[in-house]
This record gives C-alpha cells, structure tokens and sequence, in this order.
C-alpha cells in the first residue's frame, strides 16, 4: 500500500514539473505542446526544402516526435537530421491539416540560397536532395503532401509577409542618416 501511494505521488510530482527543453527556442516564443513538426526556414525570398528519397516529392525537414519530445525540439532535431543544419526554433505558425506542426526556425549562420545543402550522413536514408525554392517554382504535383500545397504556401506567404513587415518597421526606427 505504501508503494503504490509512493508510485502514484512521485507520478504526480513528475507530470506536475515544467517541461524543459532540449532544443534551442526562440525567447518569448516557447510552446509545450508535442506533436509531429517541422521547421520553415526562409531566406532571400526562398524556402529550405527537402526532395525525399521514396518518392522524389518536396517537403519541409521535420518528422514524427519522440517519447516525451516538444514539438519544437521535434522540428529542430529532424531538421538537425535531415539536413545538417542547427537551427532555433520560433513560434509556431501553423498546424497543418495531418496534424503536423510548422515552426518557423533560424539557421545559426546565414546561408548561400544560390547553392544546394549537401545532405547529410544522418540524412541519407530520407532525402536525396537539399535546395532552396522560390515560392513560383512549387507544383502541388511536387509536394509531398499535396492536399495541403495551397495550405503551405499560405503558411509561407504569410510568414514572408511579416517579416517583410518586421523589417520595414526595423528601417524605420533607425535615425536618418546625416
């Protein structure tokens, strides 16, 4: 009797904790929930994108969660997988209609768009190819997902579209120059 109440107050102690994460998070942008994600990343008007080897249809880096994983740390360490790259993981800028998670997230260092990503060892089972997109080059029949294309590339536009936003606002708060 004594170790079952023993079991069930330390089960209750370890659900009451706050959740910690294993992965860099953008501050103010933390989200506990766990879900299968994956990670957006945009630069110079283009998306990071993988081709996946069964199949040959694009998609974001990310995949399914693991055992007690935060959705972010989800996005961040199939991307870490998949593509080589260490990104933070930001806030979450939609939930797509099979339930996956789309982050936005950052690369530590900028990135060349002109070139293609080199997939990585931990990548080679899943993706045959890593390359940067404009948005006018997407077909729905490329996407791996393609009954939620039009939901992606809204998700995209309107992630483009405020940090276009962002940066104007940022422009415009600098004093003029002399």
């Amino acid at each position: 009797m004594i170790t079952n109440r023993f079991a069930i107050t330390a089960l209750l102690l370890l659900f009451a904790l706050p959740v910690t994460a294993d992965c860099p998070r953008v501050p103010g942008k933390e989200d506990d929930r766990r879900a299968n994600a994956g990670c957006l990343i945009i630069q110079d008007s283009k998306v990071l994108l993988l081709t996946h080897r069964w199949g040959g249809k694009l998609g974001l880096p990310g995949g399914t969660l693991e055992a007690g994983e935060l959705a972010q740390c989800t996005a961040w360490r199939e991307t870490r997988e998949e593509a080589g790259l260490t990104v933070t993981v930001g806030e979450r800028l939609a939930v797509m209609t099979n339930g996956f998670h789309v982050y936005r997230c950052y690369p530590q260092a900028p990135m060349d768009t002109s070139q293609a990503v080199p997939v990585p060892r931990s990548g080679k089972t899943e993706v045959s190819a890593i390359g940067w997109y404009e948005l006018s080059s997407l077909s729905k029949e490329g996407w791996r997902f393609y009954y939620q294309f039009e939901q992606f590339l809204e998700v995209v536009g309107k992630a483009m579209q405020s940090e276009t936003a962002k940066a104007q606002d940022s422009a415009s708060d600098e004093p003029p120059e002399k």
